[in-house]
């Protein structure tokens, strides 16, 4: 089952902020060093996107929240397309995976999959990540 979680604006002057402090490359940071890069201009860096990408997917409804108890990691974390000022973008997240905790049966890992698309429909990027969580049928 997919889940959509809204959408977000990227802004210029937040790609830079954030890139200013976490990965001040001239594509992230500088408008004229940019245009002269293959990107053609500024791109967001891939930590704002995981910073969007999370906080998108704690809008989860109340209905649907769970008790994370801790991240357990991330994989497949890619950069599909670049993200850029004024791009929309919405995310999306799947469970590919929910089983019982092997030593902690109150408990529960969930495996997803997230991707953010831009207002074109195009991924910009996707994780794959794990989770403990509290289970919601276990009997105390």
């Amino acid at each position: 089952m997919a889940y959509d979680y809204g959408s977000y604006e990227v802004t210029e002057a937040e790609i830079v902020e954030m890139a200013e402090r976490w990965d001040p490359q001239p594509f992230h940071i500088d408008p004229v060093a940019a245009a002269e890069t293959p990107f053609g201009g500024l791109v967001a860096c891939s930590a704002h996107l995981f910073a969007i990408s999370c906080m998108l997917a704690s809008k989860v409804p109340p209905e649907r929240k769970t008790k994370a108890v801790s991240a357990l990691g991330f994989d497949a974390m890619r950069l599909h397309a670049p993200a850029r000022p004024g791009d929309v973008l919405s995310s999306r997240s799947e469970i590919v995976e929910a089983r019982v905790s092997n030593s902690k049966p109150h408990l529960g890992i969930i495996r997803s999959r997230s991707e953010l698309a831009n207002q074109r429909g195009e991924a910009v990027f996707s994780v794959e990540a794990a989770a403990l969580i509290e289970r919601r049928d276990h009997a105390s």
